[in-house]
């Protein structure tokens, strides 16, 4: 049942983000996305390499009903996902090897949000120098990216609790 209830909540939050993708965009300057930490939140004992095979066709779908770019998202996700293992490592330690999820009740929320606070950093790095590609200069960049880190990282949050609620 945890796993069926899982996926289910997984493709309603794909389901969101396409729709926040496309009906709610706050300003050019703030990106909300719940990607990465769907990515997050994937089963431990999940490889890195199926990791990103599903981090590329989720930003793949997310990009093909959603407004922009074909491509993007799954370029800035993927990283997520292959780094995935080393973030769990760094900020859980040997505290997650006994457990094959991560979730708010086993690691406790500062843990939690410092693991969702660094795996939207990663997401929007990535996603904002490449949708700048250049033609934007640094400390406009520098705003979109720390407004969309602040913005999303408690709307992630919120989505691992869906995801994980134990």
């Amino acid at each position: 049942m945890k796993k069926g209830r899982f996926i289910l909540v997984w493709l309603v939050l794909m389901v969101a983000q396409i729709i926040l993708c496309n009906f709610f965009g706050l300003s050019r300057y703030v990106l909300i996305s719940v990607l990465p930490v769907m990515i997050l939140m994937l089963p431990l004992r999940m490889g890195s390499i199926v990791a990103m095979l599903i981090a590329f066709s989720c930003g793949l779908t997310v990009d093909f009903f959603s407004t922009g770019m074909l491509g993007i998202t799954p370029l800035a996700l993927v990283p997520v996902a292959l780094s995935r293992k080393a973030l769990i490592n760094i900020v859980f330690g040997e505290d997650q090897i006994s457990h094959d999820e991560l979730s708010f009740a086993l690691f406790g929320a500062p843990k939690m949000i410092m693991a969702i606070l660094l795996s939207c950093a990663l997401f929007f790095l990535i996603y904002i120098w490449v949708d700048s590609a250049g033609t934007v200069g640094f400390w406009p960049a520098a705003g979109r990216f720390l407004l969309s880190v602040v913005v999303s990282t408690p709307v992630c949050a919120f989505a691992a609790k869906l995801l994980r609620p134990e």
